[in-house]
């Protein structure tokens, strides 16, 4: 069992470091407008989740409050951190994570530092380990082409688009939803990466900033970070497809 989740963190890594430098950022204490300390580089907490639900699957691991306070400046949380394993729920431990009350919306603050708390606790089974290995300074400083760095990134064959189904709607019953398309590992411009217009996006599902949709014969497809954003995906109609990892539905005929 223990082999068996090593190899599932290590897949989670391997994810981590397929995002580049978009999931990399600098972490820096500030006093009076100067940075104090060193200025380190960790992963984006939102990244971290996405390759934990892509690889675990959001059903097996969850958090349990332990302790809040909130001060005038700061909110203060500990989490434990729960991941199922072999059908078992085991804790991996807890951790307290911070975040300034800013303009005083304490309601921000408390949710930064709920999730600075279970990154912290990700990282006590190496989830993210090349950022306490000082390997994402070169990560963070390559430019937008995503040059090779510590961690190159391997080209995959280019898969071939599957052919529509032509059979009337009306003979076919509740067919799969698409199957997962492999994330792409060659490198692309900002002009690839350009999410679509915004007419073209209302009309395959709604407006999100950071998802754009693609049809795949009969199905429409989310792409993009979906964490916090599944309550109005559901609302216009798409469902979780937990083999595919993907949200889905069905697209309208004209």
């Amino acid at each position: 069992m223990a082999e068996k989740f090593s190899e599932k963190v290590e897949q989670i890594n391997a994810v981590l470091r397929s995002y580049g430098s978009e999931a990399v950022q600098e972490i820096k204490m500030m006093k009076d407008g100067q940075v104090i300390g060193q200025i380190r580089y960790g992963y984006k907490a939102q990244y971290v989740f996405d390759a934990v639900n892509e690889i675990l699957q959001p059903e097996n691991w969850r958090h349990e409050i332990v302790s809040k306070e909130i001060f005038d400046f700061q909110a203060v949380v500990e989490v434990k951190l729960f991941i199922r394993i072999a059908g078992e729920w085991l804790c991996k431990g807890s951790q307290t994570g911070q975040m300034n009350i800013v303009k005083k919306n304490v309601g921000d603050a408390y949710k930064g530092a709920v999730t600075d708390a279970i990154q912290k606790c990700f990282s006590l089974v190496s989830i993210g380990s090349d950022a306490y290995r000082g390997l994402l300074k070169a990560v963070y400083f390559s430019d937008a082409n995503n040059k090779p760095s510590a961690q190159p990134r391997q080209p995959q064959p280019q898969r071939q688009r599957p052919a529509q189904n032509t059979q009337p709607r009306s003979h076919q019953s509740n067919p799969p939803p698409p199957t997962r398309p492999q994330p792409s590992r060659q490198p692309h411009n900002q002009a690839q990466r350009r999410p679509p217009q915004n007419h073209q996006r209302q009309a395959l599902g709604p407006v999100i900033d950071g998802l754009s949709y693609d049809v795949k014969g009969n199905f429409i497809v989310v792409k993009g970070k979906t964490w916090g954003k599944t309550e109005l995906l559901k609302a216009d109609g798409f469902r979780w497809n937990p083999d595919a990892k993907q949200w889905w539905k069905e697209a309208a005929v004209h």
